[in-house]
């Protein structure tokens, strides 16, 4: 281990796994036995007290180009002590857009030094067997790359003494945030009122009503479609034709992208 890092948090959202994958990639490849993770896609940050020999990565979906709400929300009003961190995306395949600038320029607010930042591709939300879009990611290689991103970032804190500005991707003001259509996942009549998809839910829009239907709030949803990857019968669907057009435009492989 290293003289300057002491300690890694690993702080992440991620409705349907990838983001966490990726987290905990980049946190073997960091190598350090004082590793803290607090996983906020149902609850609020847990780590409260940021040294300033500790490291913080910050892994992130991109829903539209930004970085979802209830990211920041579940952050709470943390204060990071002029510690170091990292800023990691992980998008659909088609592009990040300005997600990975607003994290950058948020944890900047919240008092971190980001030093390294990267971007990594998870299956997209909308993608269905008969329409893949980045099926399977992040997958063998995209862990690989990302315990290699974690090295390289332990090397850049053992060899540059004083880390100028980081530059990333992106534009601001940022891509605007379109309101959201009244839609959401539905169950079909393949529906065995299991109840799996309602804890799955992030924002916690789906119920099930006094005549056990599975109810789902399109206000509330999100569109992550964690209920649709979670449904052991393939009885939650998210029929839209945005789905069609990612696949047509957005199935080339896209690789992960490093910023030292």
């Amino acid at each position: 281990m290293n003289n300057i890092i002491k300690s890694v948090n690993l702080i992440y959202y991620s409705p349907t796994g990838t983001s966490r994958k990726i987290a905990r990639a980049i946190g073997d490849g960091l190598k350090v036995n004082d590793l803290t993770e607090s996983d906020i896609t149902f609850k609020n940050n847990e780590i409260n007290v940021f040294q300033e020999n500790s490291l913080t990565v910050f892994v992130a979906p991109v829903y539209g180009g930004r970085i979802p709400p209830q990211f920041f929300e579940r952050l709470g009003e943390i204060n990071g002590n002029s510690a170091m961190c990292v800023v990691v995306v992980v998008y659909g395949n088609r592009h990040y857009d300005d997600a990975l600038l607003e994290l950058k320029n948020e944890v900047l607010k919240r008092g971190f030094r980001p030093i390294a930042a990267a971007t990594f591709i998870g299956e997209h939300s909308f993608s269905r067997k008969n329409m893949p879009v980045a099926a399977g990611r992040p997958d063998h290689y995209d862990i690989g790359m990302a315990e290699h991103f974690g090295k390289e970032v332990i090397d850049k804190i053992n060899t540059v003494a004083n880390p100028g500005e980081l530059y990333v991707q992106g534009n601001f003001p940022y891509k605007e945030i379109k309101p959201k259509q009244p839609v959401a996942p539905q169950s079909t009549d393949a529906c065995c009122s299991c109840g799996l998809c309602i804890p799955a839910c992030p924002t916690h829009a789906i119920y099930m009503d006094d005549e056990n239907n599975i109810i789902t709030d399109t206000d509330t949803c999100t569109l992550c479609c964690a209920c649709v990857k979670i449904c052991p019968n393939g009885a939650r669907i998210f029929d839209t034709p945005f789905t069609k057009f990612l696949y047509e435009n957005f199935s080339e492989r896209k690789n992960p992208e490093f910023y030292f």
